[in-house]
């Protein structure tokens, strides 16, 4: 017998072991036409199609059925699983995983990740970590349960129009907002998204990422660090990397950075950079 890791496509993790996990889509809804998110649409094309403004999208969690038919396949194969997915505040995904489970629960152990994202895949990442060490599912549930509480993420919004369009704010601070180049710093608090701060200009917005990471903690190098970015240009955040490098530099050798999915992708828009990491 084997642990699984199951997780829903708003966990953005490195391909090397995004194809170790089971991926449960959400979907994504440009008009009448509906995707499964990285199934039916890839990153660049959604990003492609975000760009031209000409519709919003939609996004909506994974039924049940989705989440019964993945847990079908490991019981079948006589294993066991664990269930990481994005913030039950966020997203209905956890309440579909959780009535798919149903007298499961001695196979099927579900970890409200109160995250997002890359934040999502740094958990997952650690979680196989400790499938590798030989843990059972009930074991690894029982950890992350614990580690998550340290889970950070920081988001810095290079544009308000998508939070405005999505409903977060209003039209006037949208307006505002690009009118003056305000950098929005956005954070996880207790599984829901918060203001961490506000810059003018990008350079403002660098030293206000640091002092927020270093507000909440020393960054744990133990432990993994996702960097991410939304859109289909990653120069933005290779030119972070350099001007930030006093974070890395003698710690690790440089932390991978990954292509934001779509329904996350929705609510931030291109140019988004984020950070996931645990605090010491």
């Amino acid at each position: 017998m084997s642990v699984k890791i199951i997780v829903g496509s708003t966990c953005d993790v490195e391909e090397d072991i995004k194809k170790d996990l089971i991926v449960v889509p959400l979907h994504v809804t440009f008009g009448e036409e509906d995707f499964l998110d990285s199934i039916d649409i890839t990153k660049d094309e959604f990003y492609e199609r975000l760009e031209r403004k000409k519709e919003f999208p939609k996004t909506s969690q994974p039924t049940p059925m989705a989440f019964m038919e993945a847990y079908k396949k490991v019981i079948d194969n006589g294993d066991e699983a664990v269930v990481i997915v994005i913030s039950s505040k966020l997203s209905g995904t956890y309440q579909s995983a959780k009535i798919a489970a149903k007298g499961l629960n001695d196979k099927i152990f579900i970890v409200d990740s109160l995250n997002v994202s890359n934040a999502e895949g740094a958990l997952v990442d650690f979680a196989m970590k400790l499938v590798k060490e030989g843990k059972s599912a009930r074991e690894i549930s029982e950890i992350l349960e614990e580690v998550k509480k340290k889970l950070r993420l920081m988001v810095l919004v290079d544009t308000l129009e998508y939070l405005e369009r999505g409903g977060r704010i209003s039209k006037t601070s949208a307006f505002v907002g690009g009118l003056f180049s305000v950098k929005v710093l956005l954070s996880m608090e207790d599984g829901a998204i918060a203001t961490a701060g506000k810059a003018k200009g990008i350079k403002n917005a660098n030293n206000l990422f640091i002092r927020e990471i270093e507000k909440r903690g020393s960054i744990d190098f133990s432990m993994p660090i996702k960097l991410g970015y939304t859109g289909r240009d990653s120069s933005k955040i290779e030119k972070y990397l350099r001007e930030t490098k006093n974070l890395w530099e003698c710690k690790i050798h440089s932390p991978e950075f990954i292509q934001i999915g779509s329904v996350v992708g929705t609510h931030t828009g291109p140019g988004a950079l984020f950070l996931a990491y645990f605090s010491n």
